[in-house]
């Protein structure tokens, strides 16, 4: 038992309640007076340290990606030195680097896909086989100045089913001598690079 609060007066006893209840109101005012002013404060300083991580990550980012075109291998000085490139890598069974031939990324992920699944099946040296010569192939017009268009002649022996998806039902093109095109671009290293095969 408290003694001291029995040996109080009732006046005391007042006065040290309310002293109590201005003491919890002024603690609750310099809360309130701290979250108003505090807040923007803090998330000022939230935002710069974000602020700060994002452009370090960029950086970072930045280095990598210059360092990576200038020690880019993967394409030649003309069309036809990657496109020569690209074809004796492949032969050589080499499908991540034949990959790197092409400009995008999304590209290079599909073209070493495709290239994966026919050395699984055993098809990879037919598709090679079934490229044409580079003098089989034809330079036409092409409306970027960065890139460049070669077409070439081809036989296709069977027909083939795909879905068409914006018909939502099978196509067929029939197998006979169709024309093929195979694109070139100027990629940031200053190599040509595949763009459409």
């Amino acid at each position: 038992m408290d003694t001291q609060n029995l040996n109080q007066t009732p006046s005391q006893n007042s006065q040290n309640t309310k002293s109590k209840y201005w003491k919890f109101i002024l603690g609750f005012l310099v809360l309130i007076f701290l979250a108003f002013f505090g807040y923007p404060f803090l998330r000022s300083i939230y935002y710069q340290v974000v602020a700060n991580k994002t452009i370090s990550d960029y950086k970072t980012w930045e280095a990598k990606y210059l360092d990576a075109i200038k020690n880019d291998i993967y394409g030649g000085k003309t069309p036809q030195e990657t496109y020569e490139m690209f074809k004796a890598t492949l032969q050589d069974g080499d499908i991540l680097n034949a990959a790197k031939f092409y400009l995008r990324d999304e590209d290079r992920i599909s073209a070493y896909k495709k290239f994966d699944q026919l050395q699984k099946d055993g098809k990879l040296n037919d598709w090679i086989n079934n490229l044409p010569q580079w003098s089989q192939m034809k330079e036409v017009a092409y409306w970027d100045p960065d890139g460049k268009e070669f077409q070439y002649d081809y036989t296709q022996k069977d027909d083939y089913i795909f879905y068409d998806v914006a018909m939502q039902k099978d196509r067929v093109v029939p197998a006979g001598k169709y024309k093929a095109s195979i694109i070139f671009e100027l990629g940031d290293s200053k190599l040509w690079k595949i763009n459409q095969l």
